[in-house]
């Protein structure tokens, strides 16, 4: 099942402010609120020769970045091994084109569109619960301070760049994983070096964080620009494993995969 639908064209609400959807964690000035943070606490890094066991369903994964290409047969892998994949980043908006939805301006592979469908086709024999943002931070410009705002996927227009996943997509996200068990995540969900496009990644690694510490989910960060962007939000220290974009598809074999139909 693919979940892309929005009820109206009207743009959700905006975040008020870059954590709001975390209780606890950092004040506004940036300090940790947290009384039980140590010096001690510190991920685990795995290499794919590490037996990790298999993960715990159910079982999240979210995939984010520019470059589809590279990321084909991992995607193929997890919708045959996870419950939900949530698509963010370039990476969404092909995947957001192959459905139909114009995508403006935005950095699109439209040469991959085949390809994302075909995945999209293999996630629902597999019963693997594929989301795709419902709304966007758009500008016309990738610039810090741009005069950005958020829209609803399907109101992206010819000037638009989609720069940042919207508030509707975290609080979809985030309901997401507060039944998860296991959440593993590669790829910043927007332009998160560049405020203000870095409000989705930031929400969204904060509140994996929490949920790391008070429910015992087991949060696997994987790759370069994923461990940036959580270091940028700082949370970093409070996911449960850190690892390799290559890495990664090694320890997802460890899973069974999902049947396929006859």
């Amino acid at each position: 099942m693919v979940t892309t639908d929005v009820q109206g064209s009207t743009p959700a609400p905006r975040l008020t402010g870059r954590f709001q959807l975390i209780h606890g964690g950092r004040t506004d000035a940036g300090r940790d609120t947290r009384q039980d943070a140590t010096a001690t606490e510190r991920p685990t890094l795995f290499s794919p020769s590490r037996k990790t066991g298999r993960p715990e369903h159910p079982v999240c994964a979210i995939v984010g970045g520019i470059g589809l290409a590279a990321k084909l047969d991992l995607l193929a892998r997890l919708v045959a091994r996870v419950d939900v994949l949530a698509l963010g980043g370039g990476i969404a908006n092909s995947f957001l084109a192959a459905t139909g939805t114009d995508m403006g301006a935005s950095l699109c592979d439209h040469d991959l569109i085949d390809q994302a469908r075909r995945i999209l086709d293999k996630a629902k024999a597999c019963g693997c619960e594929l989301m795709l943002p419902v709304d966007a931070v758009v500008a016309s410009d990738v610039r810090a301070g741009a005069e950005d705002r958020v829209i609803a996927c399907a109101a992206i227009g010819p000037e638009d760049m989609v720069l940042d996943i919207g508030p509707a997509t975290v609080a979809r996200l985030t309901a997401c994983i507060e039944t998860a068990r296991t959440v593993v995540w590669t790829g910043p969900l927007g332009v998160y070096r560049i405020a203000p496009f870095d409000g989705g990644t930031n929400a969204l690694a904060w509140f994996i964080a929490r949920r790391t510490r008070d429910a015992g989910l087991r949060s696997v960060a994987a790759g370069e620009d994923t461990i940036a962007a959580l270091a940028a939000a700082g949370v970093e220290e409070r996911f449960s494993e850190l690892t390799t974009a290559d890495a990664l598809p090694a320890w997802l074999d460890g899973d069974v995969p999902h049947a396929l139909p006859a």
